[in-house]
């Protein structure tokens, strides 16, 4: 490989399939109607699904949600505290950046430590997000686990 040029490793579309169905299924337990994004390493959506009766907006919301876990490697419910500690220019201008959703139902998928992807939900409560988002995210850990195993 080339010094100038650096790889990383990133979900696939069966994995993000994997994801989905385990996010949609655990929105049917709750009776809820989500939308649900999954975004590679790069930020580029790989799979989406939007539930009967979902709202529109919550298509946005969860690629907002996805693209914000993926890019800073973390799950979208952290940014509340962490903003809490922050300025308040930063407090006030974070949230109004394109893409930025700083609220529960995004997950990143990590492997090694490092964002291979993330998940978006959005429809429900912020709490029932994240139950699916999490429950996304167990699927692709154990996957990833049992691959590398």
């Amino acid at each position: 490989m080339k010094p100038s040029l650096r790889r990383a490793d990133s979900i696939n579309l069966a994995l993000a399939m994997h994801a989905l169905r385990a996010a949609l299924d655990r929105a049917m337990a709750l009776s809820v109607r989500v939308s649900i994004v999954v975004v590679d390493a790069a930020g580029l959506p790989i799979h989406t699904a939007h539930m009967d009766g979902a709202p529109l907006q919550c298509r946005d919301i969860a690629l907002n949600k996805a693209l914000t876990a993926v890019g800073f490697g973390m799950p979208t419910r952290v940014w509340e505290e962490r903003l809490a500690g922050m300025s308040d220019a930063v407090r006030q201008g974070l949230p109004l950046q394109p893409r930025m959703a700083l609220f529960g139902g995004g997950e990143p998928f990590l492997f090694e430590g490092r964002p291979v992807g993330a998940i978006g939900i959005s429809g429900a409560s912020e709490q029932q997000d994240e139950e699916c988002a999490q429950a996304a995210v167990r699927t692709v850990q154990a996957l990833l686990e049992s691959a590398s195993a």
